[in-house]
Formats: C-alpha cells, sequence, structure tokens
C-alpha cells in the first residue's frame, strides 16, 4: 500500500494554499487526488519562485502526487464533465469561488459525496469581498497579537490561517467518511480562513472573552511566561523557554548557576516574572551573552529547560533531527523535486516517497478513464 488513504478518490477545485494543502496530505496519504485546472492553469503556477521541473517550488511544495485535470468550468460541456466526475469521486475539496460543486448537486447525483468547502469567511456570510491570508491573519485579530508594545501589528511569515484550514477540511472529511460507513450518505462541510485564524487565537481569545482586556504584546516573549524568548550567545542567537517555576528553577540553579534569583521577591512565580520581566531580563541576556551558544544549549539540554539554536533552513535541512526522521527527500526519491516528506508516520501502512506535482493537465485524464471503469 502506498499509504492508508489508498483507494480514496478525491477532486480539489479552487485556488490558493488551503485547498491545495488539504489536497496535499491527503495524496501524501495514498489518495489519488485529481486537481481540475482552467486552461491557463492554476494561479499558483505563476507564482514568484524557483522553478523546477516545470513549475515555481511553491506549487511542487503544495501539489506533489496529485494528477491534473484541465476544464473550462464556463463551459456547460465541461462542467457536465465534472458532474459525472463527482459521481465516480468520494470526496471533493472545494475552494472555488460561488460553491461549484454545490451547485452543481442537481446534476451531480452523487449523495455520497462529501465535499470540504473551503473559504474565507464560511458560506453563510454573504460576501464577494476579496480575502488573502494576510487580509484574515489582519481582520481576527491574529495580526494583532505579534510584534512588541505599540509597533506595528506584524504577519506571520507563513499562511498558518490558510494551512489550518486546509488540515481542518482534512480532518472533517475523513470524520465525514467515517460516518458514511453508516448510512452511506454524503456530507457538506463548510469551513473558513477567518474561524481558523480566530480559534488558533485560542487562549488570547478566551482571556479576552474572559476579563476583556486585550492581551499584552511581547513580541518573541510570552505574556504567560519569563523568561522566554531569542536570546544572545556570543557567537549567535537560541531560543529558552522557562515556562512554569519547575523550570524556572532549574534554569537557575543548573544552567544560570544563580540560585540567589530563586529567593528574589521580583521573580517569585511566573506571574511576577511576568510582570519583572525587565529586570530579570538585565540580569541574564548579559551573562548568555558571555559564552558561545553550544555552552548554553548544552547545559539547557543537561540541566532540563527547553531551548534550541535559531537555525537557517541550510542548518535545519541537515540537522541530526532531520537526517535521523528522513524527513529531506533528495530529487532522485522524489521524481526530480526534493522536497520535505510529511510528518506522519504510519506503522502498517507508510507513506511512498513524495513525487512531483504534475504538469498542466498531466496524469488527470488516465486518472478519470481509471475511475470510470470501476
Amino acid at each position: 500500500m502506498s499509504g492508508p488513504l489508498e483507494g480514496l478518490k478525491i477532486i480539489e477545485i479552487g485556488e490558493g494554499p488551503a485547498v491545495a494543502y488539504a489536497g496535499r496530505n491527503l495524496a501524501d496519504m495514498g489518495a489519488e487526488v485529481v486537481k481540475i485546472e482552467p486552461p491557463e492553469g492554476d494561479g499558483m503556477r505563476r507564482w514568484p519562485s524557483i522553478e523546477i521541473e516545470g513549475a515555481p517550488a511553491v506549487f511542487h511544495a503544495l501539489n506533489r502526487g496529485k494528477a491534473s485535470l484541465v476544464l473550462n468550468l464556463a463551459e456547460p460541456s465541461e462542467r457536465k464533465t465534472l458532474a459525472a466526475l463527482l459521481k465516480a469521486a468520494d470526496g471533493v475539496i472545494d475552494g472555488s469561488p460561488h460553491g461549484l460543486v454545490r451547485a452543481l448537486a442537481p446534476e451531480r447525483d452523487a449523495p455520497h459525496l462529501v465535499v470540504a468547502r473551503i473559504t474565507p469567511y464560511g458560506d453563510d456570510v454573504a460576501t464577494d469581498v476579496p480575502a488573502h491570508d494576510a487580509t484574515i491573519q489582519a481582520e481576527s485579530g491574529w495580526m494583532s497579537t505579534n510584534g512588541r508594545g505599540d509597533e506595528p501589528a506584524v504577519r506571520s511569515g507563513l499562511p498558518m490561517p490558510s494551512q489550518a484550514a486546509g488540515a481542518s477540511a482534512v480532518q472533517a472529511m475523513l470524520a465525514a467518511l467515517i460516518a458514511r460507513e453508516d448510512d452511506g450518505e454524503g456530507e457538506d462541510i463548510d469551513v473558513a480562513l477567518y474561524d481558523q485564524a480566530l480559534i488558533i487565537s485560542y487562549h488570547y481569545a478566551m482571556q479576552f472573552l474572559i476579563n476583556g482586556n486585550r492581551p499584552l504584546r511581547f513580541g518573541n516573549g510570552s505574556p504567560a511566561a519569563s523568561p522566554l524568548g531569542v536570546f544572545e550567545a556570543s557567537d549567535g542567537q537560541f531560543q529558552m523557554t522557562a515556562a512554569g517555576d519547575r523550570v524556572w528553577k532549574r534554569l537557575a540553579e543548573n544552567v544560570l548557576e544563580m540560585p540567589e534569583l530563586l529567593e528574589d521577591p521580583r521573580f517569585d512565580g511566573n506571574s511576577a516574572r511576568v510582570v519583572n520581566v525587565d529586570d530579570l531580563m538585565g540580569i541574564i541576556i548579559p551573562l548568555f551573552k558571555s559564552q558561545p551558544r553550544a555552552h548554553w544549549i548544552a547545559k539547557m539540554q543537561g540541566g532540563g529547560v527547553p531551548g534550541g539554536p535559531i537555525r537557517n533552513l541550510d542548518e535545519a535541512v541537515v540537522a541530526p533531527e532531520s537526517v535521523e526522521r528522513g524527513l529531506v527527500v533528495s530529487a532522485e526519491q522524489g521524481g526530480g523535486v526534493p522536497s520535505i516528506r510529511n510528518p506522519m508516520r504510519f506503522r502498517d501502512t507508510p507513506l511512498a516517497d513524495p513525487k512531483s506535482a504534475p504538469l498542466l493537465g498531466r496524469g488527470g485524464p488516465e486518472t478519470v478513464a481509471k475511475w470510470s471503469q470501476k
């Protein structure tokens, strides 16, 4: 087997990282995923990125292992082709602008179909306002929690609401497919990027709902724990998290070798350390700068304090954690395109090595023909 979802037939319609991420995860787990593209191809094929094997790297990252089928869905005949295809599929990831799959319900005659619809604001919010992942980060309050003090809000470098929405769509689809085993009925699932962004901010949102206060902005630090953040050693940066009194005790005794800090009332308890974070940083920052990074990381690892080096990607891909887990797939293994392996591990149904994304129109007709024969 090529994964636990081998034999599952999925159609992917629509553009953007959320839809592509959902389809990629299903493909990684062995599902046959047919990506429906317009004649000019998915817009992601034209994103500015390093090109390899006929497509940008970002397209390969989010579309590996899929087949591509070109349909001009503005044409009634091509919509009928899609409706017929839906009868053979198990599920659809639908990010089309106006809910095309739902609109085809009378024609598709596929009560078994599980449709996971991904939109910026949800299907019950009637809006045609364009929205990007960054728009959702801004509107949901996510962006306002990043940064420090009165500095401008900071966008997350990666499209986290989109990735979370894609992951939720997969989770919901698999749950609906399990439920289908009982009655044979499909399901319509509604996933919104806005909802995802708000729930990812769960503890900040919960604090506001309870006391009405906006969360403080601590940059690389935290309003909930101290000391926590990015620190400078004499030769590079590292991250350290001393959350909670037990870890704080280990930090003071085993790493800083300053047990007297445990008797200082300014730092007695996590809340006190958060309030007096500037005083605490004034003590530990100069100390950290006095020794190389390896010195502090060794002391943290030996002393029971979470922390690690701030690595560049060129360091991360060859780090022991990456090598021992076999996370990097070489170009030879990946059909000409190097990539990062799916993080899920299945003992009895191991995942196949990820392959490159399809060229426009490649693989779709053959996959559809195979589906029609079953």
